[in-house]
């Protein structure tokens, strides 16, 4: 695991035109609740002179995040959170409660993903940078790894999932998939930054990651032009993933907040985005059943009404991962880190 060239904290203030004595004077008593981090694209090694200053600090007696503080230094927003001491400890465990697979891109957990906040947290806190010299990193050493791989995890969910829909679309018309399939592409281009340990969030930053893990620009590039299942599968050749099918992987199953409503004689699928379906797709199942059962325009239209949720079927994943990379079991944190 190559996790991000450490960045100084005055260096990375300075991008904004900040000092360390700037934030700390503005912060006051909000920043000595805890252990205090930069987190965010700055805490990253990237950034930019209209970046906010992000800061994450780790308080005992709450049980869950604070909303933000927010100070400002000019026109620069400076952002204080103030999490549950102990959940660090709590993502850890949880990483380390799953066992993890190996492909030739790197480790994967087996995992459920977590939900979008808690993943951009635990990819925050994997770059953070201590405010005070004598704080320890937000995850030791010895745990990075483990988190690191859930977010693997998570990456690699999405590459299925697009490219589950991306085939089901190529079914309805395959001129309008071609922005499923260039979603695929940059997908998998996040996969492979995850991979190497560099978890910065946010879309816009992925051709500067990509740039400086060294990935030849031309190949970086390519994840944006995939038009086909075929392209894609070409650019998969160095991952492990070119012989996977995506819909055995990804499972189709009735949206789990979908209500049942009556409106005089007729029964509707109410579903999250507050439509009303009078003859919803219901059912359970791999994609590629569900896909046997019902046309493709049908089910992209209940995937887009929240009729149906697409989710990766986790057992199905850990057989792939035993049999395409290595043996499935607990991960060995000294070679993650080689």
């Amino acid at each position: 695991m190559v996790l991000n060239d450490p960045v100084d904290i005055d260096r990375a203030l300075d991008v904004v035109g900040l000092t360390l004595a700037d934030v700390l004077e503005l912060g006051g008593s909000v920043l000595t609740a805890g252990p205090a981090y930069l987190v965010g694209s700055l805490a990253g090694g990237l950034g930019n002179r209209g970046s906010d200053v992000d800061i994450h600090l780790l308080v005992p007696g709450i049980d869950k995040p604070s909303p933000a503080f927010l100070f400002f230094a000019g026109h620069t927003p400076i952002d204080i959170e103030h999490y549950p001491e102990r959940l660090p400890a709590t993502m850890v465990a949880g990483a380390r409660a799953y066992p993890v697979g190996k492909l030739p891109l790197g480790a994967v957990s087996l995992a459920p993903a977590p939900g979008r906040r808690t993943r951009r947290t635990a990819a925050r806190w994997l770059n953070a940078l201590p405010l005070h010299p004598d704080q320890p990193p937000v995850f030791a050493p010895a745990d990075a790894p483990a988190v690191l791989a859930v977010l693997v995890r998570a990456a690699l969910d999405q590459v299925l999932q697009v490219w589950a829909a991306a085939r089901l679309a190529t079914r309805v018309d395959a001129g309008h998939a071609g922005y499923l399939w260039a979603r695929t592409g940059r997908e998998v281009l996040e996969l492979r930054c995850r991979a190497r340990g560099d978890v910065l969030t946010s879309e816009k930053w992925l051709p500067d990651r990509a740039a400086r893990l060294g990935f030849d620009p031309a190949f970086a590039r390519a994840h944006y032009t995939v038009d086909s299942e075929d392209a894609l599968t070409g650019l998969l050749a160095d991952t492990g993933l070119a012989g996977w099918d995506p819909w055995r992987l990804t499972r189709l199953r009735t949206e789990p907040d979908r209500q049942r409503v009556r409106l005089g004689r007729t029964e509707y699928a109410l579903t999250r985005h507050g439509r009303l379906v009078a003859d919803p797709v219901t059912g359970a199942g791999t994609t590629t059943e569900i896909a046997d059962r019902y046309p493709a325009d049908r089910l992209l239209a209940a995937l887009r009404d929240g009729e149906l949720t697409l989710d990766v079927a986790s057992d199905a994943l850990a057989r792939e991962l035993d049999e395409t990379g290595s043996p499935v079991g607990a991960l060995h944190t000294e070679g993650a880190r080689s």
